[in-house]
Parts: C-alpha cells; structure tokens; sequence
C-alpha cells in the first residue's frame, strides 16, 4: 500500500507551530499594535469608531471627526466595538494586532463604511510580517481587501467564534487567511477571495489561499470560497486535529510557478485534507459541493490523513496528478466526479468506500457538462457575495453527481 504524503511539511512549517496551552501571542517575531481591555475606570471608548484617510489620529474617532489609522482604531477598540472604515487603501506601519475578545452579545467589528471599497496594504511593513494578526474571540471582520503583506494576510490563533465573510486576501508573502493554535472553535470563513499568495524567499511552499492548521478545534466551517492561483496549496488542513467542514468552495489553478521563483517547491493541491502525525483518531473532514480544476498536483488529497474522510457531490476537472489523492484514509464518498485529470481513477487504497461515483475510465462514461469553459466561474460574484452562477462543470441530464456549481 503507498500512501502519499507532502514530504518534509512538517519540517518546513515547524517554526509556525505553536503550544496548544500558550497565551497565543500572533507573530511574536513581528511588532504589531496590541490591544488590551481598557482598565476598569478607563474613559469608555464609543461603540463604533471611524478610520478616514482624512482624519487624524488626534481627533475622536467619529463620523465627522475620525481616526486616520487603523492602528490607532485598534488601540481603542473593546468588546462592543465596530471599527467603520472609510473608503480608501490604508498602509499600516505595524503588525494590525489585537488580543482583545468580543462576547456574543457585544462582538468586536472591523468593516468598511457602507460598503465603501477599502484596501489594506501591508507593503510597507517589514520582513516577514503579518498584516492583521488576532487572537481574540468573537471577531467578525468583513468586507475587505488584504494585500501585499510580506507575511500572511490575516492570522487568527486560537480565535472561537470568529466570522470572517466577503474578504480578499491577496498578493501576500504567505497564506491568505489563516486559523491556527489549540481551541480555534466555531469560526466561519464564507465568501472569501484568497488568491497569488506567494512565498518566494522558501520557494513558494507556505503560501497557500486558505489555511487551517497546526492545532485543533471543533465546528470550523470554510463556505463560498476561492482559493486560486497560490503558490502552493488552495486549502490546507495540515497538522489540523479536529473535523473540519468545506462546503460550495472552488480551488484552481494553484502551485503553478507564475512569479519565476527560483527553486520551486510549492504543493500545488486543490483541497490538502493532510492530517499526519496529529493524535489518533486522524480528522473526519467533510468536504461536499466543492470543485477542485486545473491544480499542479491533486484536486483533493488526503495527505496521509487516515480518518473517515467524508467527500461528496465533489467535482475534480483537468488536475494534472490524481483527481482524488486518498491512499490510506478511510474515506467515504458519494457522487462525486473525476474528469479529465492525469489520471482519472481515484487513489483510494483499500480502505476507503466509493458509492455512486463516476472516475473509472471504460467502466462508466463522462457525462457531458453544459461547458467546460471557465470563463463565468472567474466572474465577479453576486450581489450576496456569493460565488458567481456559471454553468462550467455543470453535469446535464444525470442523477445528483458532482458539483452543483450554483
């Protein structure tokens, strides 16, 4: 039996790995702003502060007198709070860090101003840093674009009840978004954008769209997403403990060499479900109504994680390896779809369990799409947010089988 691993991985990411009964301090290495609760007695801060690249710092922090840095909406921000930003491209000097922690009635915010377009640019900080780094609980951060960053664009260790919907992330030196560290529960990543993450000081194998990794946690669930065009993988479950679940999210076109990096290494899987070497038993993910197209490697891999695997309605298209990678694992799968890919029968091994699947050249033949054309997939999405109504990999005139799409 061969199982398939992501060799060296655990080696290459040793240095991000942090102690599950730490404080959880984000990016120790990197100088951020950080927050603490005001002391009791402390003037009480507003319950919506406003950032303008008008303002000034020295002002008070409202509508008609904001603030001119999100650096400075950070120092003042407490449960309750919603940072509202003005339209514009923000460059923080620091590391956007806070440890502050909302409650579920009083959660903190941080969005744009009446769906103004804001742009938060990490070019000018130093080596390596990240641009908004949290380890606060019940943060919802929304609507808003992250880029450029020499580190990851967003970092959130040991977060439980986090949302973080309607984002982009991208352009950054590391991966997109990032949930990572013992007791990160109950987060919810919808709508994100996480694309051309690149690391090319470590050959490009960090830099994924979206990762959950290195702790545990229950109740994590990614919906509504692409992961596009990163240097290695689109989603990675990398050293992850608990059962994560992916739902209606696309991977494409990741760990293909577009910036000329020297020494390539990135990974290049649609969706990493790896889970080696985490305490017994390996994680159940559920992965359903996703599609994984046109990825250097695998559309789904297990990546030595032998759990329960649960995989269904998925479509894998024009991957250049294995449209499902799953040697190993238990896995369990239902209608899902293998076309075009280096090699369409899936790699399961002898553990996992297929049921109405189609992926077996000569046993069963492809069912036709509407189009193979990608064309409105890398549309702009819906006035919801949600991904865009396209008809590309859409299966005509066939029981449930593959991707929905819509």
């Amino acid at each position: 039996m061969r199982v398939r691993r992501k060799r060296g991985r655990h080696r290459r990411r040793k240095d991000r790995t942090l102690p599950l009964g730490s404080a959880v301090i984000v990016a120790s290495a990197v100088a951020g702003v950080y927050l603490t609760a005001s002391p009791e007695g402390a003037q009480a801060v507003p319950s919506t502060v406003y950032v303008s690249p008008s303002g000034s710092d020295s002002r008070t922090g409202t509508l008609t007198s904001p603030f001119r840095t999100l650096e400075k909406a950070f120092s003042v921000a407490e449960a309750g709070t919603t940072i509202e930003v003005r339209g514009g491209t923000y460059y923080p000097g620091r590391t956007l860090h806070s440890s502050v922690d909302g409650t579920r009635r009083e959660r903190v915010e941080l969005r744009p101003y009446e769906g103004e377009k804001v742009r938060i640019d990490g070019s000018r900080l130093r080596t390596g840093s990240t641009l908004v780094a949290l380890s606060g609980d019940y943060w919802t951060v929304s609507g808003l674009e992250l880029r450029n960053a020499p580190g990851g664009g967003l970092v959130c260790t040991s977060c439980s009840e986090g949302v973080f919907e309607d984002l982009t992330t991208r352009g950054n030196g590391d991966t997109g978004l990032t949930l990572r560290g013992g007791g990160t529960t109950d987060n919810l990543i919808r709508n994100l954008d996480s694309f051309g993450n690149h690391d090319d000081a470590t050959g490009g194998q960090r830099a994924d769209g979206l990762a959950i990794t290195h702790g545990s946690g229950k109740g994590n669930v990614i919906t509504g997403s692409r992961l596009y065009h990163n240097s290695d993988d689109g989603v990675d479950l990398w050293m992850w403990a608990s059962p994560v679940t992916i739902e209606h999210s696309w991977a494409y076109g990741n760990g293909e060499n577009r910036w000329q990096i020297p020494g390539f290494k990135g990974n290049g899987s649609g969706f990493q479900l790896g889970a080696d070497r985490v305490p017994a038993p390996s994680p159940a993910h559920v992965v359903r109504t996703s599609a994984a197209w046109s990825n250097s490697k695998s559309g789904f891999d297990a990546g030595g994680n032998k759990g329960a695997l649960r995989i269904q309605r998925t479509t894998a298209f024009g991957n250049r390896d294995d449209g499902y990678d799953l040697d190993g694992s238990h896995a369990r799968l239902r209608s899902n779809l293998s076309v075009s890919n280096g090699r369409d029968k899936a790699d399961m091994g002898r553990f996992a369990v297929s049921q109405d699947d189609n992926w077996t050249p000569g046993a069963r033949p492809s069912p036709p799409f509407v189009t193979t054309d990608p064309t409105t997939a890398y549309g702009s999405r819906r006035q919801n947010s949600a991904l865009p109504v396209t008809s590309f990999l859409v299966v005509m005139d066939s029981p449930p089988l593959g991707s929905p799409m819509n």
